[in-house]
């Protein structure tokens, strides 16, 4: 197990969902399960979305060709041999499911993982800018995602402003607030193989 995040609230990045702690596993390697030419890279952990049917930690992922997508800590702990199907997952209270399996997720990416994508690439866009930290629109964010097995997107997000437009206060650094500054003006799906 990685990490019971119902018993222990991992320390995160100030600001941000993203975990501290890399748990020993960033940079590794997976196959992709439905393209054998397809290899993910381990990158960061982010806290879980207490909301959501599935929780634990999320694990962002990138391919060789730059494609980003997210696996939930259940299935992940399977990817990594950490657990098998039929075990008992002692912090999700069920039992861990086999690739294939009616309950397996796997790699996926919906809006909230976006969210956090999108929020990394401000932060960096941030540490590069010429005038202390502000963004100045027109500014526009593009990346690739793996939404699904079979279902790959192109994104490009465009930056409307860097403050908050009731006070006028700037630059507008909060994850909460990030869908006032950007909105999203292209997702087209792409082929993987044509890429």
């Amino acid at each position: 197990m990685l990490l019971n995040v119902y018993e222990t609230r991992p320390e995160v990045i100030p600001g941000t969902r993203r975990l501290e702690a890399d748990f020993g596993i960033q940079g590794q390697r997976l196959r992709d399960l439905h393209n054998a030419e397809r290899f993910w890279e381990v990158g960061e952990s982010y806290l879980p979305f207490y909301g959501r049917a599935l929780g634990g930690i999320r694990v962002k992922l990138t391919d060789q060709k730059g494609f980003i997508t997210f696996c939930n800590q259940r299935d992940f702990e399977v990817l990594l041999g950490m657990a098998r199907p039929g075990e008992w997952c002692r912090w999700a209270h069920e039992e861990y499911v086999a690739p294939g399996h009616e309950r397996w997720v796997g790699f996926c990416c919906d809006e909230a993982d976006v969210e956090d994508v999108l929020f990394g690439a401000e932060l960096t866009l941030r540490q590069y800018s010429q005038y202390n930290g502000w963004l100045i629109p027109p500014m526009d964010v593009e990346f690739r995602i793996h939404v699904e097995a079979g279902y790959d997107v192109e994104e490009t997000h465009v930056l409307i402003m860097d403050h908050d437009p009731e006070t006028g206060l700037g630059p507008d650094t909060q994850l909460e607030t990030l869908h006032r500054r950007w909105a999203r003006s292209e997702r087209r799906r792409i082929q993987w193989n044509r890429v």
